[in-house]
C-alpha cells in the first residue's frame, strides 16, 4: 500500500526539520532525526557515512567549516510503502566559509530513505551529490559527443 498524503506530509516535515536543524547547527535535533543505523554519502570524496557516529563527525566538520544560511529541498518526490519512504529532491545549500562575506550556493541532489517508528520518521539513508561539471548536458559520459 502506497503512502497516504498525510504520511507524505510527515516525511516532508522531517526533511524540513533536517534543513532547519542543519542551518541552525543543532546537533541534538539532527541526532534525533537520523537513525542510529544511518548510512550514506556526501558530495566530498571522503564523506562516507557508515553509522551514526560517522554522521555526527561529518556534520560537526561541515558546521566548523561554514556558516549555513539556507537549506532547501525542492521538487520533492515522496514515495513509499508501509513504514518505509523514499524521497528525491533538488537541494540548495547557501553558505559562507571562513567568516567570509561572499555567499556561495551548492546546487545538488538528495535522496533519502526514511523509516516510520510508529511515532516519527527517522532518516535511515542519505545521499547528497552535485552534477559532474565535466559532463555536457545530453551526454551520459564526460567527453562523449
Amino acid at each position: 500500500m502506497s503512502l497516504t498524503e498525510s504520511r507524505k506530509k510527515e516525511v516532508i516535515s522531517t526533511m524540513d526539520a533536517y534543513a532547519t536543524a542543519y542551518r541552525k547547527k543543532d546537533i541534538r535535533t539532527l541526532s534525533e532525526i537520523f537513525s542510529s543505523d544511518i548510512t550514506g554519502y556526501g558530495s566530498g570524496p571522503d564523506e562516507i557515512i557508515g553509522n551514526h557516529a560517522d554522521f555526527l563527525r561529518q556534520t560537526r566538520r561541515d558546521m566548523s567549516q561554514a556558516d549555513i544560511f539556507a537549506v532547501e529541498f525542492t521538487e520533492r518526490k515522496i514515495f513509499g510503502e508501509g513504514r518505509v519512504a523514499w524521497a528525491t529532491s533538488k537541494t540548495e545549500i547557501a553558505f559562507t566559509v571562513d567568516g567570509g562575506k561572499t555567499k556561495q550556493t551548492l546546487h545538488g541532489r538528495s535522496t533519502m530513505v526514511l523509516r516510520n517508528t510508529g511515532s516519527r520518521w527517522l532518516i535511515e539513508q542519505l545521499h547528497f551529490s552535485m552534477p559532474y561539471g565535466g559532463q555536457a548536458a545530453g551526454q551520459s559520459f564526460p567527453g562523449a559527443k
